[in-house]
């Protein structure tokens, strides 16, 4: 499964196994996004398997993509922060 992750990211066929696996380098190291690649295959593998349908690359392309515009209210905001670790503090109105 190893050496068929390799293949596949060197590949220029399935462009969404090579970005995420590019991603994964950066954050993990190569050793380690081989090894997630491979299961990733082995995955799709299964399901191509036991539902008897071909494999859709598109299933993974959305995965990668991130919502553009997110927005949360002040208060959602302070919890976040809170939660988080940080000491909220309301600054005093400023003396004349």
């Amino acid at each position: 499964m190893v050496q068929c992750a390799t293949a596949v990211v060197k590949s220029d066929k399935h462009p969404e196994i090579r970005n995420r696996y590019l991603r994964l380098k950066k954050r993990r190291g190569h050793k380690r996004a081989i090894i997630a690649i491979a299961r990733m295959l082995l995955t799709a593998i299964y399901h191509i398997l036991k539902k008897k349908k071909p494999y859709n690359p598109e299933l993974y392309q959305k995965a990668d993509v991130l919502t553009v515009s997110r927005e949360i209210t002040v208060e959602q905001a302070i919890l976040l922060a809170k939660s988080h670790g940080f000491r909220i503090v309301i600054p005093d109105k400023a003396l004349p």
